[in-house]
């Protein structure tokens, strides 16, 4: 099963308010809508059970966060809404937990090895060879390496990519995955978790729109990286003939075809504008609102009164 599968079963659940991957040292990857503000309760519990870790709750201001062991590497992290009963969520996130036994995850990006310095002896330690009043001169301690982020301008190489394009592992993408070295810290000030995110979904077989779509994010900014990382040899592509002329995206549109005054007030605005022509993300936009909050409006009326229509949509490198 793919893992976008999977996370599709949380991203429209109305009692899920956010999720993400975590790693056994707290680090959030994948994350979709979790509030900033759990990770220190989140991140706290991982460091006191995350050896013994299975499935645990955390009570926070948002609500209950329920950590799940997925496997030697990740936990999943479920952000449930504070109404919703403990034995609910708890339940919730053991059937996600079944479906993620099924799918191949990436591995986590690594920490970075710092190399084991020399034992040196003692300062006032004798040697066998020496007389016991020679003292030996005290170590010079060597200073432990610093990464430091890629500064220097790299020239960008001109390439056609666009969204159809497959994506696969540069000769530079475990650098690009080591916790603090120089490229990790790069992509980070340009792209934030993005980057990672994206780096993250590349199995060698997805496409852009793939990976976009993945990671709930849009196609354009999904290409920005990808773009930004052909160059470094963090990952390469390779994109269809066909494509050179322009590409045909599909897209979902929402289409609202109930009576408003039936809908919550507070829901209105939004549906009144889920008129078939522009899809959910640029609604979410023009109302000012979170695109979760956006999508988690709509579900209350999805396959009933809402549906989604699929159009195509030229795309331009």
């Amino acid at each position: 099963m793919e893992l976008e599968r999977v996370l599709t079963k949380l991203k429209f659940d109305e009692a899920v308010s956010g999720y993400a991957l975590i790693t056994n040292d707290g680090q959030p990857f994948l994350s979709f809508s979790l509030p900033e503000e759990v990770l220190p309760q989140v991140q706290g519990a991982l460091r006191i059970h995350s050896d013994s870790l299975r499935m645990m709750n955390v009570m926070t201001g948002e609500g209950t966060v329920v950590l799940s062991r997925i496997d030697a590497n990740w936990v999943l992290a479920v952000l449930f809404s504070p109404d919703l009963q403990l034995g609910v969520a708890l339940q919730k996130a053991a059937d996600v937990i079944k479906l993620m036994g099924e799918v191949n995850l990436p591995p986590p990006p690594t920490l970075a090895s710092v190399p084991t310095p020399l034992q040196h002896p003692q300062v006032g330690a004798t040697s066998q060879s020496s007389t016991p009043t020679e003292l030996l001169e005290p170590p010079v301690t060597e200073p432990e390496p610093v990464f430091e982020a890629i500064l220097e301008p790299i020239a960008e190489i001109e390439i056609e990519i666009h969204h159809g394009c497959v994506v696969f592992r540069g000769e530079n993408y475990n650098e690009s995955m080591t916790l603090e070295s120089g490229l990790n810290k790069d992509i980070k000030i340009r792209f934030a978790n993005l980057g990672i995110d994206v780096l993250l979904m590349v199995d060698e077989k997805r496409t852009i729109f793939k990976i976009a779509e993945s990671l709930a994010r849009g196609v354009e900014e999904t290409l920005a990286v990808i773009r930004w990382c052909v160059p470094r040899n963090i990952v390469s592509v390779e994109c269809p003939e066909e494509q050179e002329t322009g590409a045909v995206e599909i897209i979902e549109l929402p289409l609202f075809e109930g009576n408003l005054k039936k809908a919550k007030k507070e829901h209105r605005d939004l549906l009144s504008m889920c008129d078939g022509n522009r899809p959910l993300q640029e609604i979410a936009n023009e109302l000012n609102i979170p695109y979760f909050q956006a999508l988690q409006s709509i579900i209350p009326y999805r396959g009933k009164t809402l549906r989604f229509v699929r159009k195509s949509k030229k795309m331009h490198s």
